[in-house]
């Protein structure tokens, strides 16, 4: 990874490096197909996680490179009579990510707390809704895969999700650079 990472150029990558909505850098690495290879790093210090429970359309299979990765598995059940959410499905058209209300209310209670360190590689399933965070400057190296069929999902607040259009924040090839040396400092 030590000889990898310096080998990334910020202006050659197939999309723009955006600080996503989850609170992350993702720096786009390869594309193809259904398939895409993505550096996504958390390059703030203290511990946090995101609010935003959500499950992706694709398959993950991620290698954290450095710090921790907090991740909670949640199950999610529809609920009428006391709802506590909204369920919402995600667009991402370019750098704007569009939400729009499914109808179907529900209910959320976290089903395990995992912490995968440095070196470690973990999985998650196509339409697994979680939350997730980091401890200390964190950064992974993300396969996904795509499934057909699926959306991206978020819970949001009844009556209407705030915000409903999030742009992704573009960052500069400058910040991607540092970020990109910072890793490498915490490469063993």
């Amino acid at each position: 990874m030590r000889t990898i990472l310096p080998r990334i150029d910020s202006e050659q990558l197939p999309g723009a490096v955006v600080l996503h909505p989850l609170d992350f850098v993702c720096m786009p690495l390869w594309r193809k197909g259904g398939l895409g290879l993505c550096l996504h790093v958390w390059p703030w210090s203290e511990e946090k996680s995101s609010p935003i429970i959500h499950a992706h359309s694709w398959d993950l299979w991620s290698y954290v490179i450095c710090g921790t990765i907090l991740n909670d598995v949640m199950s999610v059940r529809d609920e009428g009579e006391r709802p506590e959410f909204a369920l919402y499905v995600v667009t991402s058209r370019g750098r704007v990510d569009e939400f729009q209300e499914t109808g179907r209310l529900v209910t959320c209670a976290r089903r395990e707390r995992q912490e995968i360190q440095a070196g470690q590689i973990y999985r998650l399933s196509s339409g697994r809704f979680h939350r997730s965070g980091h401890r200390g400057f964190t950064a992974t190296l993300v396969l996904g895969e795509q499934r057909e069929g699926l959306d991206n999902l978020v819970l949001g607040s009844v009556g209407g999700y705030q915000g409903s259009d999030l742009p992704r924040e573009t960052c500069s090839a400058d910040d991607a650079r540092a970020l990109i040396e910072r890793i490498a400092t915490q490469v063993r």
